[in-house]
Protein backbone atom coordinates (compact mmCIF):
# COMPACT_ATOMS: atom_id res chain seq x y z
CA UNK A 1 0.00 0.00 0.00
CA UNK A 2 2.91 2.15 0.05
CA UNK A 3 4.02 4.42 -2.94
CA UNK A 4 6.55 2.40 -4.32
CA UNK A 5 3.88 -0.65 -4.34
CA UNK A 6 1.84 1.59 -6.38
CA UNK A 7 4.45 2.49 -8.62
CA UNK A 8 4.87 -1.43 -9.11
CA UNK A 9 1.14 -1.72 -9.81
CA UNK A 10 1.32 1.57 -11.77
CA UNK A 11 4.19 -0.22 -14.13
CA UNK A 12 1.57 -3.04 -14.71
CA UNK A 13 -1.41 -0.71 -15.56
CA UNK A 14 1.06 1.13 -18.49
CA UNK A 15 1.59 -2.19 -19.66
CA UNK A 16 -1.32 -3.41 -19.58
CA UNK A 17 -2.93 -0.16 -21.44
CA UNK A 18 -0.66 -0.32 -23.69
CA UNK A 19 -1.86 -3.76 -24.88
CA UNK A 20 -5.26 -2.66 -24.90
CA UNK A 21 -4.62 0.12 -26.91
CA UNK A 22 -3.13 -1.85 -29.69
CA UNK A 23 -5.12 -4.96 -29.21
CA UNK A 24 -8.11 -2.13 -30.04
CA UNK A 25 -6.48 -0.64 -32.74
CA UNK A 26 -6.12 -4.18 -34.33
CA UNK A 27 -9.75 -5.25 -34.46
CA UNK A 28 -11.44 -2.21 -34.32
CA UNK A 29 -11.05 0.42 -36.67
CA UNK A 30 -9.19 3.58 -35.97
CA UNK A 31 -11.23 6.89 -37.12
CA UNK A 32 -9.83 10.50 -37.44
CA UNK A 33 -11.41 13.56 -38.61
CA UNK A 34 -8.72 15.77 -40.45
CA UNK A 35 -9.05 19.31 -41.48
CA UNK A 36 -7.95 22.74 -41.65
CA UNK A 37 -8.96 26.18 -41.34
CA UNK A 38 -9.90 28.24 -44.50
CA UNK A 39 -7.26 28.99 -45.98
CA UNK A 40 -6.42 31.90 -49.15
CA UNK A 41 -3.57 32.59 -51.60
CA UNK A 42 -3.01 35.04 -53.57
CA UNK A 43 -0.51 35.14 -56.08
CA UNK A 44 0.49 37.15 -59.13
CA UNK A 45 2.94 36.57 -61.64
CA UNK A 46 4.79 36.83 -65.18
CA UNK A 47 4.09 33.33 -66.53
CA UNK A 48 1.46 31.21 -69.33
CA UNK A 49 -1.78 31.01 -68.34
CA UNK A 50 -5.01 29.57 -69.72
CA UNK A 51 -5.21 29.96 -73.20
CA UNK A 52 -2.94 32.52 -72.95
CA UNK A 53 -0.46 32.25 -76.64
CA UNK A 54 2.49 34.54 -74.49
CA UNK A 55 3.46 35.48 -70.92
CA UNK A 56 1.71 37.34 -69.33
CA UNK A 57 1.41 39.49 -65.56
CA UNK A 58 -1.69 36.93 -64.22
CA UNK A 59 -2.77 37.26 -60.68
CA UNK A 60 -5.01 34.55 -59.30
CA UNK A 61 -7.01 34.32 -55.85
CA UNK A 62 -7.96 31.48 -54.08
CA UNK A 63 -9.93 30.31 -50.95
CA UNK A 64 -9.78 26.98 -50.47
CA UNK A 65 -11.02 24.71 -47.30
CA UNK A 66 -10.54 20.94 -47.43
CA UNK A 67 -11.25 17.92 -44.71
CA UNK A 68 -11.85 14.55 -44.41
CA UNK A 69 -12.74 11.33 -42.01
CA UNK A 70 -10.12 8.81 -42.27
CA UNK A 71 -10.71 5.28 -41.30
CA UNK A 72 -7.67 2.15 -41.16
CA UNK A 73 -8.56 -1.03 -40.19
CA UNK A 74 -5.94 -3.73 -39.90
CA UNK A 75 -6.54 -7.28 -41.58
CA UNK A 76 -6.40 -10.01 -39.76
CA UNK A 77 -4.29 -11.96 -42.46
CA UNK A 78 -1.92 -8.83 -41.98
CA UNK A 79 -3.17 -6.48 -44.58
CA UNK A 80 -4.08 -2.68 -44.04
CA UNK A 81 -7.39 -0.96 -45.13
CA UNK A 82 -7.64 3.14 -45.40
CA UNK A 83 -10.96 4.65 -46.49
CA UNK A 84 -11.21 8.22 -46.60
CA UNK A 85 -14.24 10.39 -47.05
CA UNK A 86 -12.83 13.85 -48.33
CA UNK A 87 -15.20 17.38 -48.50
CA UNK A 88 -13.50 19.97 -51.14
CA UNK A 89 -14.54 23.60 -51.54
CA UNK A 90 -12.76 25.88 -53.46
CA UNK A 91 -13.61 29.98 -54.35
CA UNK A 92 -10.92 30.90 -57.60
CA UNK A 93 -10.44 34.05 -59.03
CA UNK A 94 -8.73 34.16 -62.28
CA UNK A 95 -8.17 35.94 -66.23
CA UNK A 96 -10.50 34.78 -68.68
CA UNK A 97 -7.64 34.17 -71.35
CA UNK A 98 -10.53 32.95 -73.89
CA UNK A 99 -11.03 37.05 -74.63
CA UNK A 100 -9.13 39.84 -75.87
CA UNK A 101 -10.15 42.12 -72.61
CA UNK A 102 -7.97 41.41 -69.80
CA UNK A 103 -10.25 43.20 -67.77
CA UNK A 104 -12.43 39.55 -67.33
CA UNK A 105 -12.44 37.48 -64.67
CA UNK A 106 -14.09 34.46 -63.92
CA UNK A 107 -15.21 33.32 -60.11
CA UNK A 108 -15.23 29.65 -60.09
CA UNK A 109 -16.79 27.50 -56.88
CA UNK A 110 -15.94 24.00 -57.20
CA UNK A 111 -17.66 21.91 -54.42
CA UNK A 112 -16.66 17.88 -54.61
CA UNK A 113 -16.97 14.90 -51.79
CA UNK A 114 -14.72 11.76 -53.56
CA UNK A 115 -14.27 8.63 -51.31
CA UNK A 116 -10.90 7.02 -51.24
CA UNK A 117 -10.80 3.40 -50.40
CA UNK A 118 -6.82 2.08 -50.53
CA UNK A 119 -5.26 -1.77 -49.26
CA UNK A 120 -2.05 -3.05 -49.14
CA UNK A 121 -0.88 -6.78 -48.51
CA UNK A 122 2.23 -8.17 -47.98
CA UNK A 123 3.25 -11.24 -49.81
CA UNK A 124 5.91 -12.36 -48.03
CA UNK A 125 6.36 -10.71 -45.17
CA UNK A 126 4.26 -11.35 -41.51
CA UNK A 127 1.98 -8.88 -40.56
CA UNK A 128 3.90 -5.67 -38.62
CA UNK A 129 0.23 -4.97 -36.19
CA UNK A 130 0.25 -8.29 -35.86
CA UNK A 131 3.96 -8.85 -34.36
CA UNK A 132 3.28 -5.80 -32.48
CA UNK A 133 0.12 -6.69 -30.79
CA UNK A 134 1.88 -9.65 -29.48
CA UNK A 135 4.71 -8.09 -28.61
CA UNK A 136 2.24 -5.92 -26.55
CA UNK A 137 0.59 -8.80 -25.29
CA UNK A 138 3.97 -10.51 -23.84
CA UNK A 139 4.97 -7.35 -22.29
CA UNK A 140 1.75 -7.47 -20.30
CA UNK A 141 2.49 -10.59 -19.08
CA UNK A 142 5.81 -10.00 -18.02
CA UNK A 143 5.04 -6.94 -16.10
CA UNK A 144 2.84 -8.59 -14.40
CA UNK A 145 5.01 -11.34 -13.57
CA UNK A 146 7.80 -8.77 -13.07
CA UNK A 147 5.11 -6.81 -10.68
CA UNK A 148 4.29 -10.05 -8.51
CA UNK A 149 8.62 -10.36 -7.77
CA UNK A 150 9.02 -6.54 -7.21
CA UNK A 151 6.42 -6.85 -4.73
CA UNK A 152 7.85 -9.71 -3.02
CA UNK A 153 11.44 -7.93 -3.14
CA UNK A 154 9.90 -5.20 -1.20
CA UNK A 155 8.24 -7.36 1.16
CA UNK A 156 12.14 -8.40 1.87
CA UNK A 157 12.86 -4.98 2.24
CA UNK A 158 10.46 -4.39 4.83
CA UNK A 159 11.54 -7.50 6.79
CA UNK A 160 14.93 -6.64 6.70
CA UNK A 161 14.13 -3.23 8.34
CA UNK A 162 11.33 -4.24 10.18
CA UNK A 163 13.64 -7.27 11.95
CA UNK A 164 16.41 -4.76 11.97
CA UNK A 165 14.84 -2.41 14.73
CA UNK A 166 14.25 -5.17 16.60
CA UNK A 167 17.66 -6.24 16.58
CA UNK A 168 19.38 -2.92 16.97
CA UNK A 169 16.71 -2.50 20.03
CA UNK A 170 18.08 -5.79 21.53
CA UNK A 171 21.80 -4.66 20.81
CA UNK A 172 21.11 -1.68 22.50
CA UNK A 173 20.12 -3.29 25.55
CA UNK A 174 22.72 -5.71 25.49
CA UNK A 175 25.51 -2.96 25.16
CA UNK A 176 24.10 -1.27 27.81
CA UNK A 177 24.35 -3.58 30.18
CA UNK A 178 28.22 -4.12 28.51
CA UNK A 179 28.55 -0.73 29.53
CA UNK A 180 27.38 -0.86 33.17
CA UNK A 181 29.31 -4.07 33.16
CA UNK A 182 32.86 -2.20 32.15
CA UNK A 183 32.33 0.74 34.10
CA UNK A 184 31.83 -1.33 37.24
CA UNK A 185 34.99 -3.13 36.62
CA UNK A 186 36.79 -0.06 35.75
CA UNK A 187 35.70 1.01 39.14
CA UNK A 188 36.56 -2.65 40.86
CA UNK A 189 40.22 -1.83 39.48
CA UNK A 190 40.70 1.43 40.18
CA UNK A 191 40.23 0.61 43.70
CA UNK A 192 42.32 -2.35 43.68
CA UNK A 193 44.69 0.24 42.14
CA UNK A 194 44.12 1.91 45.42
CA UNK A 195 44.90 -0.94 47.49
CA UNK A 196 47.71 -2.40 45.57
CA UNK A 197 46.10 -5.41 44.95
CA UNK A 198 46.41 -4.59 41.29
CA UNK A 199 49.03 -2.95 38.90
CA UNK A 200 47.81 0.06 37.01
CA UNK A 201 48.52 -1.52 33.56
CA UNK A 202 45.30 -3.52 34.64
CA UNK A 203 43.07 -0.43 35.71
CA UNK A 204 44.11 0.78 32.09
CA UNK A 205 42.91 -2.05 30.21
CA UNK A 206 39.65 -1.75 31.92
CA UNK A 207 39.61 2.30 31.20
CA UNK A 208 40.14 1.00 27.87
CA UNK A 209 37.38 -1.61 27.67
CA UNK A 210 35.07 1.05 29.41
CA UNK A 211 35.32 3.62 26.65
CA UNK A 212 34.77 1.23 23.88
CA UNK A 213 32.21 0.10 25.42
CA UNK A 214 30.56 3.95 25.24
CA UNK A 215 31.50 3.86 21.59
CA UNK A 216 29.47 0.41 20.97
CA UNK A 217 26.70 2.23 22.72
CA UNK A 218 26.32 5.38 20.42
CA UNK A 219 27.08 3.31 17.23
CA UNK A 220 24.47 1.07 17.98
CA UNK A 221 21.96 4.19 18.99
CA UNK A 222 22.65 5.61 15.59
CA UNK A 223 21.59 2.04 13.82
CA UNK A 224 18.64 1.93 15.82
CA UNK A 225 17.69 5.32 14.39
CA UNK A 226 18.59 4.80 10.96
CA UNK A 227 17.18 1.18 11.09
CA UNK A 228 13.56 3.03 12.47
CA UNK A 229 14.26 5.53 9.38
CA UNK A 230 14.26 3.18 6.99
CA UNK A 231 11.35 1.19 7.99
CA UNK A 232 9.52 4.19 8.10
CA UNK A 233 10.36 5.48 4.54
CA UNK A 234 9.11 2.43 3.72
CA UNK A 235 5.62 2.10 5.00
CA UNK A 236 5.52 6.33 4.13
CA UNK A 237 5.21 7.28 7.49
CA UNK A 238 6.92 10.55 9.01
CA UNK A 239 10.30 10.26 10.31
CA UNK A 240 9.63 12.11 13.03
CA UNK A 241 6.29 8.82 14.20
CA UNK A 242 7.70 5.86 15.87
CA UNK A 243 6.71 2.14 15.52
CA UNK A 244 7.13 -0.60 17.94
CA UNK A 245 7.30 -4.05 16.22
CA UNK A 246 6.37 -6.90 17.83
CA UNK A 247 7.89 -9.86 17.57
CA UNK A 248 5.89 -12.47 14.94
CA UNK A 249 4.66 -15.93 15.30
CA UNK A 250 6.07 -17.92 12.35
CA UNK A 251 3.60 -20.19 10.32
CA UNK A 252 4.12 -23.77 10.32
CA UNK A 253 6.13 -24.55 7.05
CA UNK A 254 3.71 -26.75 4.70
CA UNK A 255 3.43 -30.25 5.07
CA UNK A 256 4.82 -32.99 3.04
CA UNK A 257 1.66 -33.78 0.53
CA UNK A 258 1.94 -30.00 -0.04
CA UNK A 259 5.59 -29.75 -0.63
CA UNK A 260 5.08 -32.44 -3.48
CA UNK A 261 2.17 -30.09 -4.97
CA UNK A 262 4.57 -27.37 -4.99
CA UNK A 263 7.51 -28.95 -6.55
CA UNK A 264 4.58 -30.49 -9.17
CA UNK A 265 3.72 -26.80 -9.88
CA UNK A 266 7.81 -25.99 -10.52
CA UNK A 267 6.50 -25.48 -14.65
CA UNK A 268 4.27 -22.83 -13.72
CA UNK A 269 6.88 -20.55 -11.79
CA UNK A 270 7.55 -17.42 -12.70
CA UNK A 271 11.03 -17.39 -14.16
CA UNK A 272 9.93 -20.31 -16.46
CA UNK A 273 6.80 -18.22 -17.31
CA UNK A 274 8.73 -15.28 -17.99
CA UNK A 275 11.57 -17.20 -19.97
CA UNK A 276 9.05 -18.52 -22.61
CA UNK A 277 7.53 -15.33 -22.89
CA UNK A 278 11.40 -13.65 -23.72
CA UNK A 279 11.93 -16.56 -26.17
CA UNK A 280 8.69 -16.40 -28.21
CA UNK A 281 9.39 -12.24 -28.14
CA UNK A 282 13.19 -12.86 -29.60
CA UNK A 283 11.55 -15.81 -31.42
CA UNK A 284 8.94 -13.47 -33.14
CA UNK A 285 11.25 -10.98 -33.83
CA UNK A 286 14.32 -13.13 -35.77
CA UNK A 287 11.29 -14.79 -37.98
CA UNK A 288 10.32 -11.36 -39.09
CA UNK A 289 13.86 -10.22 -39.73
CA UNK A 290 14.76 -13.73 -41.99
CA UNK A 291 11.11 -12.91 -43.91
CA UNK A 292 12.23 -9.43 -44.65
CA UNK A 293 15.74 -10.50 -45.85
CA UNK A 294 15.87 -11.11 -49.65
CA UNK A 295 12.56 -10.85 -51.90
CA UNK A 296 9.43 -8.63 -50.37
CA UNK A 297 6.32 -7.99 -52.43
CA UNK A 298 3.03 -6.30 -51.43
CA UNK A 299 -0.06 -5.65 -53.14
CA UNK A 300 -1.79 -2.43 -53.29
CA UNK A 301 -4.84 -1.72 -54.78
CA UNK A 302 -7.07 1.75 -54.58
CA UNK A 303 -9.88 2.87 -55.88
CA UNK A 304 -11.55 6.49 -55.95
CA UNK A 305 -15.22 7.66 -56.09
CA UNK A 306 -15.59 11.55 -56.84
CA UNK A 307 -18.92 13.42 -56.75
CA UNK A 308 -19.13 17.18 -56.95
CA UNK A 309 -19.99 20.47 -59.31
CA UNK A 310 -18.02 23.61 -60.79
CA UNK A 311 -20.42 27.00 -60.82
CA UNK A 312 -18.88 29.27 -63.05
CA UNK A 313 -19.68 32.79 -63.62
CA UNK A 314 -18.65 32.29 -67.35
CA UNK A 315 -20.43 29.19 -67.70
CA UNK A 316 -22.79 26.98 -67.25
CA UNK A 317 -22.77 24.91 -63.67
CA UNK A 318 -20.94 21.48 -64.45
CA UNK A 319 -20.86 18.25 -62.77
CA UNK A 320 -17.88 16.58 -61.66
CA UNK A 321 -18.14 13.17 -61.62
CA UNK A 322 -14.70 10.85 -61.24
CA UNK A 323 -13.98 7.26 -60.91
CA UNK A 324 -10.67 5.36 -61.04
CA UNK A 325 -8.90 2.49 -59.84
CA UNK A 326 -6.13 0.89 -59.78
CA UNK A 327 -3.88 -2.32 -58.69
CA UNK A 328 0.12 -3.45 -58.76
CA UNK A 329 2.31 -5.51 -57.26
CA UNK A 330 5.41 -3.95 -55.82
CA UNK A 331 8.44 -6.07 -54.77
CA UNK A 332 12.00 -5.44 -53.53
CA UNK A 333 14.87 -7.53 -53.67
CA UNK A 334 18.39 -6.16 -52.68
CA UNK A 335 21.19 -7.11 -54.97
CA UNK A 336 23.71 -5.65 -52.33
CA UNK A 337 23.38 -3.61 -49.14
CA UNK A 338 26.96 -4.47 -47.60
CA UNK A 339 25.66 -7.72 -45.78
CA UNK A 340 23.30 -5.28 -43.67
CA UNK A 341 20.45 -7.49 -43.59
CA UNK A 342 22.16 -10.47 -43.25
CA UNK A 343 23.88 -9.00 -40.21
CA UNK A 344 20.76 -7.78 -38.77
CA UNK A 345 18.61 -11.17 -39.56
CA UNK A 346 21.84 -13.06 -37.80
CA UNK A 347 21.35 -10.96 -34.77
CA UNK A 348 18.01 -11.51 -34.42
CA UNK A 349 17.99 -15.22 -34.56
CA UNK A 350 21.17 -15.14 -32.03
CA UNK A 351 19.21 -12.95 -29.51
CA UNK A 352 16.33 -15.90 -30.28
CA UNK A 353 18.87 -18.95 -29.44
CA UNK A 354 20.15 -16.79 -26.57
CA UNK A 355 16.24 -16.86 -24.79
CA UNK A 356 15.90 -20.49 -25.73
CA UNK A 357 19.32 -21.27 -23.97
CA UNK A 358 17.81 -19.10 -20.86
CA UNK A 359 14.83 -20.84 -21.30
CA UNK A 360 16.65 -24.39 -20.96
CA UNK A 361 18.48 -23.49 -18.28
CA UNK A 362 15.82 -22.10 -16.03
CA UNK A 363 13.69 -25.22 -16.67
CA UNK A 364 16.81 -27.25 -15.46
CA UNK A 365 17.39 -25.10 -11.88
CA UNK A 366 13.67 -24.20 -11.34
CA UNK A 367 12.81 -27.29 -9.56
CA UNK A 368 15.87 -27.51 -7.71
CA UNK A 369 15.36 -23.77 -6.64
CA UNK A 370 11.97 -24.58 -4.96
CA UNK A 371 13.01 -27.62 -3.50
CA UNK A 372 15.75 -25.97 -1.59
CA UNK A 373 13.65 -23.57 -0.48
CA UNK A 374 11.48 -25.63 0.82
CA UNK A 375 14.38 -27.56 2.65
CA UNK A 376 15.63 -24.00 3.76
CA UNK A 377 12.03 -23.49 5.51
CA UNK A 378 12.04 -26.50 7.12
CA UNK A 379 15.82 -25.77 8.43
CA UNK A 380 15.00 -22.52 9.70
CA UNK A 381 12.08 -23.58 11.35
CA UNK A 382 13.33 -26.75 13.63
CA UNK A 383 16.44 -23.84 13.96
CA UNK A 384 13.04 -21.72 15.25
CA UNK A 385 12.26 -24.29 17.89
CA UNK A 386 15.91 -25.25 19.17
CA UNK A 387 16.09 -21.35 20.11
CA UNK A 388 12.76 -21.06 21.76
CA UNK A 389 14.50 -23.68 23.85
CA UNK A 390 17.75 -22.23 24.41
CA UNK A 391 15.56 -19.02 25.27
CA UNK A 392 13.83 -20.75 28.10
CA UNK A 393 17.15 -22.26 29.42
CA UNK A 394 18.98 -18.76 29.15
CA UNK A 395 15.70 -17.36 31.24
CA UNK A 396 15.62 -19.84 34.09
CA UNK A 397 19.31 -19.26 34.37
CA UNK A 398 18.74 -15.50 34.14
CA UNK A 399 15.83 -16.27 36.95
CA UNK A 400 18.01 -18.24 39.49
CA UNK A 401 20.86 -15.45 38.96
CA UNK A 402 18.26 -13.46 40.07
CA UNK A 403 17.79 -14.92 43.26
CA UNK A 404 21.33 -15.49 43.60
CA UNK A 405 22.24 -12.03 43.23
CA UNK A 406 19.49 -10.47 45.67
CA UNK A 407 20.67 -13.16 48.20
CA UNK A 408 24.24 -11.84 47.73
CA UNK A 409 25.72 -15.24 46.14
CA UNK A 410 27.17 -13.55 42.77
CA UNK A 411 28.28 -10.84 41.93
CA UNK A 412 26.70 -7.67 39.56
CA UNK A 413 28.76 -8.08 37.20
CA UNK A 414 27.84 -12.02 36.65
CA UNK A 415 24.56 -11.14 36.81
CA UNK A 416 25.10 -8.58 33.96
CA UNK A 417 26.87 -11.56 32.11
CA UNK A 418 23.46 -13.65 32.57
CA UNK A 419 21.25 -11.06 31.40
CA UNK A 420 23.46 -10.82 28.41
CA UNK A 421 23.34 -14.06 27.66
CA UNK A 422 19.55 -14.05 27.81
CA UNK A 423 19.14 -11.14 25.46
CA UNK A 424 22.32 -12.70 22.87
CA UNK A 425 20.11 -15.43 22.88
CA UNK A 426 16.59 -13.20 21.85
CA UNK A 427 18.75 -11.89 19.22
CA UNK A 428 19.88 -14.91 18.14
CA UNK A 429 16.23 -16.37 17.39
CA UNK A 430 15.19 -13.15 15.84
CA UNK A 431 17.80 -13.51 13.38
CA UNK A 432 16.56 -17.29 12.45
CA UNK A 433 13.28 -15.87 11.85
CA UNK A 434 14.29 -12.96 9.38
CA UNK A 435 16.04 -15.57 7.33
CA UNK A 436 13.40 -17.98 7.52
CA UNK A 437 10.72 -15.16 6.29
CA UNK A 438 13.02 -13.82 3.67
CA UNK A 439 12.72 -17.91 1.96
CA UNK A 440 9.76 -17.91 2.42
CA UNK A 441 8.90 -14.51 0.09
CA UNK A 442 11.74 -16.17 -2.02
CA UNK A 443 9.35 -19.39 -2.43
CA UNK A 444 6.64 -16.93 -2.76
CA UNK A 445 7.81 -14.95 -5.21
CA UNK A 446 8.12 -18.24 -7.67
CA UNK A 447 4.35 -18.41 -8.28
CA UNK A 448 1.42 -15.99 -8.86
CA UNK A 449 -0.80 -17.87 -6.71
CA UNK A 450 -0.71 -18.08 -3.19
CA UNK A 451 1.77 -21.89 -1.93
CA UNK A 452 3.00 -21.46 1.32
Amino acid sequence: KSSRGQMINDDVQVAEQKYFAERVNFYLPEISLNGALPSYSEEESFRFFGAASERQLFRTRDFDMRTNIQLQQSLIFGGDVTMTANLLRNDSRYPNTSTANTGDFIDELTQQGYFDFKFQQPILQPSQRKTDLHDRRDDMQIARLDRHTASNDLKKEVVEAFFGVLHTDILGVIDSLKLRSARLQADIDSEKVVDGVASKETWLESASARIDAELEMIDVENQFKEQHRTLLSLLDMSPTDEVKPEVPTPPSPPDDERKKQIVAMWSESIPIQKAVFNYNKADRAAQFAASAHGLNATIDADYSLGRGSVEASAQQNRDINTNSWGVSVNFTYPIWDGGSSSASVKAAQLEAERSRLEFQQTRRSAQAEIVNLLNQIDVSYRKLNVLRQKIDIQKNKLDIAKGRYADGQISELTYLEDQVSFLEARDNYLEELKNFYSVRIDLESRFLTDVT
